[in-house]
């Protein structure tokens, strides 16, 4: 598998997002009112991975979204917050790859009775 990362891959996603929110009309959007719904989509995660994963859910509620179509919103909204705050995500992507490659990662032994 090549562990090289193509440069411009984020940008354009970010650039084409940029483009999607104001044809969308959602380019007046505030900061708060993104990361609120960014908050909301990954609760709507949480609950599509409940039901997944087998855990206790409410029987009434029904979930009709996918886990797919909720990280797809997630990185929508992760993207529309990064534009908001005028970031270049793929130099900020690149610059926190670079430091996690420096780190040592070892899964911790946990006992809990």
């Amino acid at each position: 598998m090549d562990n090289q990362f193509q440069t411009g891959s984020i940008s354009q996603v970010q650039n084409f997002l940029n483009a999607k929110l104001n044809q969308w009309g959602f380019a007046d959007e505030t900061l708060h009112e993104r990361l609120l719904l960014l908050t909301e989509e990954v609760g709507e995660l949480i609950h599509a991975c409940r039901k997944i994963s087998g855990m206790n859910n409410d029987q009434a509620r029904e979930i009709t979204k996918q886990a797919g179509e909720e990280i797809a919103d997630i990185l929508n909204l992760v993207f529309a917050v990064g534009i908001k705050l005028d970031l270049n995500i793929e130099n900020e992507f690149l610059k926190v790859i670079d430091k996690v490659d420096q780190r040592t990662y070892k899964r911790a032994d946990v006992n809990i009775n």
